[in-house]
């Protein structure tokens, strides 16, 4: 329902004509992504291409993206050298080269380049990734005062979402989504430390979270529907991701793979290991214990592989806090598709 591929509809448009330039050069500021206001100006040059537009993508020909810090003053640019081709009988676009990707709605803000040749597939525009290699892009970090430091933390309870939200996706080994889900699962955690329970926040693997208030009128009082919350990405959606603060994990990637729990904290940006989850490890009494559907499971539970509809505990404490292990009531969003033994999406 949240997903950041919801319009499926290719639209052939015919670009500028041979060498014009469709400039924007006040920019666009965005601010809140970044901890300071973010210009994004883009200059794109179309020549002879015929543009179109997939899913949240206009497709016009080579680039030029240029930030800038609107504190500091510090800029950066990007250049989006790469073509494509739309396949006539199909709707299918080819893209070739080096892209640099952003949606076309909102203030355009890069999240991502790829390099070689992929393909969206029409109808649904699945993604083909073909030779193309993927690279996250921050556009924050290019222009922050200082690089910004990846390393989790290692700090007392609450953990908030984290500032650089993009540099933390890339450190998780993460690639946010260019084509249609061909996954859609959901996963539960909770998280508990010393008997108290702790928030997992509304956000996590979202670049640049928008409140888009409650559920629909009618839609069930479920699942992230109980927090009369819902996040929504305004700039790039990581395979990973939680829409609201009810401690569902969704897992909905474009391409085939493995996510596991370490790859959500390491977005998140909290420390999880076999002994220690942010600032609490074991010792004088105390332990971390991972859960996966009420059964105690051993060894790091970075290494849990996220299914559909599991329940995640994670508890340190000492020995009368593993008396009462959590069990998720909510209400599951969906049945799930294109995971082991589920239909595609």
């Amino acid at each position: 329902m949240f997903a950041a591929t919801a319009v499926l509809v290719a639209v052939v448009a015919v670009a500028a004509a041979c060498g014009s330039d469709s400039d924007r050069p006040e920019g666009a500021v965005d601010t809140e992504l970044c901890p300071f206001p973010l210009v994004v100006t883009v200059t794109s040059k179309a020549g002879e291409a015929v543009g179109t537009t997939a899913l949240r993508f206009d497709f016009a020909g080579p680039s030029r993206i240029v930030l800038r810090n609107a504190t500091t003053g510090r800029t950066a640019q990007l250049d989006s050298s790469g073509s494509h081709a739309v396949d006539t009988r199909t709707g299918s676009i080819t893209f070739r080269g080096h892209q640099v990707w952003y949606w076309a709605g909102g203030d355009q803000v890069p999240f991502m380049t790829t390099d070689g040749t992929g393909s969206l597939v029409a109808p649904t525009f699945v993604l083909d990734p073909g030779s193309s290699r993927a690279s996250v892009v921050d556009p924050c970090a290019r222009v922050a005062p200082a690089r910004p430091s990846t390393r989790p933390r290692a700090t007392h309870a609450p953990w908030r979402l984290p500032a650089y939200a993009l540099s933390r996706i890339a450190y998780a080994g993460l690639t946010p989504l260019l084509g249609r889900l061909v996954r859609h699962d959901h996963v539960h955690l909770d998280v508990v430390v010393n008997g108290r329970k702790v928030t997992v926040p509304a956000g996590v693997g979202l670049a640049e979270p928008v409140d888009g208030g409650p559920c629909p009128a009618g839609s069930q009082l479920q699942g992230d529907c109980v927090t009369h919350h819902i996040y929504a990405a305004a700039v790039a959606n990581s395979p990973l991701h939680t829409h609201s603060a009810s401690g569902l994990i969704h897992v909905e990637p474009d391409r085939p793979g493995t996510y596991t729990l370490g790859q959500f904290f390491d977005e998140w940006g909290v420390r999880l290991d076999s002994r220690c989850i942010g600032g609490y490890c074991a010792g004088k009494g105390k332990e971390l214990r991972a859960y996966l559907d009420g059964h105690r499971i051993g060894g790091d539970p970075r290494r849990i592989v996220l299914g559909n509809r599991q329940e995640i505990a994670l508890i340190f404490g000492s020995q009368g806090d593993f008396a009462d292990i959590p069990t998720y009531r909510g209400g599951w969003p969906g049945l799930g598709c294109g995971g082991k033994g589920e239909p595609s999406c």
